[in-house]
């Protein structure tokens, strides 16, 4: 049982280290889709680490943003 955990916090954990150094996919070229970000999310609240949460909640705000077309670029084209 502690190994599964230990397991699944190493990915929610690499997954988090992955989308800080701007990459958007996981190791298998797998975009990451909302319903795993919101699973991270679920993941730090139980831990209370809610700089992660608030990170992550800043993260789908901009990458699931349908007026700048789902692209991560800060400039915006009206």
């Amino acid at each position: 049982m502690i190994k599964v955990l230990k397991s699944y916090d190493n990915l929610i954990n690499s997954n988090f280290q992955r989308i800080l150094n701007g990459k958007h996919f996981d190791e298998k070229f797998k975009l990451y889709d909302q319903k795993f970000l919101n699973e991270m999310i679920f993941y730090y609240q139980n831990r209370e680490e809610y700089e992660k949460c608030q990170f992550i909640l800043n993260y789908i705000k901009n990458r699931f943003d349908h007026k700048k077309n789902y692209t991560l670029n800060e400039r915006v084209t009206n």
